[in-house]
């Protein structure tokens, strides 16, 4: 018996070293090429981002729907066809929203290998979504690396019925006066993202496309010497849905304009886009000492008075 249970104790503790060692490869295996932040700006807008010229034809995939009629050069984004929310037709571009393609979401990319994303965006998998020939290799790098690493579940930041943010309206009222109001002004009203017929200011953006405001919060803007990144100042994720719920309140220049939020009858399922590896190491040690102390446990049971 003692025998066995040594064997036993033995063999959760290579189990233990194995898992580690297996722990450690992944972890090589896994280190992310390219720069995800400058793949978030990419994904808002390439073209702007490379500063370089876009095909004036549409995207060739476009043809595949019909409910979005916009043409030309957007066709080319990929928020366009996948969503400010990277959820596609299963998000706040869904049925619902005047830019609806049906194109599916994107977090089959998490996790992914650099390589198996890469083929989704360098034409390997499908010819017609080949985005190496109008940009470079470098940009298809970050690209990946966003995809890959940089994608949150939004409905943990916005309410995906009703837009509005999931953050602390104080606290973000001390970040926005500390780190956008420089540019943006105190009413978020000194910038216009539209038109003097239809002007669109900090807070129409912000309450009527707030997945938009809050990927432009992290990933800052496509142009050169315009709003930086909150990941690159390290922000966490709570305070970028606290600076987009205070944006809620400012000043609207259109009240009007908004994109329809997701089908409310169809629920949009919670993927988990949190770091796991804590949980499931804890889990792990746990079963280890719950193992150790049964074993160790019966061994003493086991010994002559």
């Amino acid at each position: 018996m003692k025998r066995a249970l040594g064997l036993t104790l033995i063999t959760l503790l290579a189990a233990l070293a194995l898992l580690a060692a297996g722990r450690g490869v992944a972890g090589e295996q896994g280190k992310v090429e390219g720069d995800a932040i400058a793949g978030g700006r990419i994904y808002d807008n390439w073209i702007l981002a490379l500063d370089t010229a876009p095909p004036q034809q549409d995207q060739p995939l476009w043809a595949q729907q019909e409910s979005n009629q916009r043409g030309g050069v957007i066709t080319w984004r990929c928020v366009e066809c996948h969503g400010w929310d990277y959820k596609g037709a299963d998000g706040a571009y869904g049925p619902y929203s005047n830019h609806y393609t049906g194109f599916t979401g994107l977090d089959g990319m998490i996790g992914a290998s650099q390589d198996q994303v890469l083929a989704w965006l360098d034409g390997t998998n499908n010819p017609e979504h080949n985005f190496l020939q109008p940009t470079n290799a470098t940009a298809l790098n970050d690209l990946a690396a966003f995809l890959r690493t940089m994608q949150v579940n939004t409905d943990l930041l916005i309410d995906p019925d009703t837009g509005a943010a999931l953050g602390d309206n104080d606290a973000g009222r001390d970040l926005y006066e500390s780190a956008c109001a420089s540019c943006h002004d105190d009413n978020g009203a000194k910038i216009n993202f539209g038109s003097n017929l239809e002007p669109l200011y900090l807070g129409d953006i912000a309450v009527g496309d707030p997945w938009q405001a809050m990927h432009k919060i992290r990933f800052g803007s496509p142009t050169t010497g315009r709003m930086p990144s909150s990941e690159e100042e390290n922000w966490s994720l709570s305070m970028a849905a606290d600076v987009l719920a205070y944006m809620q309140t400012l000043q609207r220049g259109n009240p009007d304009f908004a994109i329809l939020s997701a089908n409310p009858d169809q629920p949009v399922p919670v993927e988990q886009q949190a770091r796991i590896d804590p949980l499931v190491w804890g889990a792990f040690a746990i079963m280890a000492v719950v193992g150790l102390s049964v074993a160790w446990d019966l061994f003493f049971k086991r010994q002559p008075l």
